[in-house]
């Protein structure tokens, strides 16, 4: 059985990497701030007097429920390190 070769060009592999990045980085980060953002803005300033929000005081909320969400258990994170010899 003969295995097949793939050969990449660095640069075309750095700018695949960084695409998947930015990708994990908008669905991890950008689109749950933005619907915080929308969903405050338009649900709870309708329902009481409370002034809307900007996207980084979004993003501060974003922050504080996702530590409440460790500090109650429903998330973990574990990092283990070893040495390498």
């Amino acid at each position: 059985m003969k295995m097949k070769v793939y050969q990449f060009h660095p640069i075309a592999a750095a700018i695949l990497f960084t695409i998947l990045i930015m990708g994990v980085f908008g669905l991890v980060v950008v689109l749950p701030i933005a619907f915080i953002t929308w969903t405050w803005n338009a649900l709870v300033t309708n329902v009481s007097s409370l002034p809307q929000i900007s996207i980084w005081q979004a993003g501060l909320l974003y922050v504080a429920l996702g530590i409440l969400l460790y500090l109650f258990g429903f998330v973990q994170v574990e990092v283990e390190a070893n040495k390498l010899d």
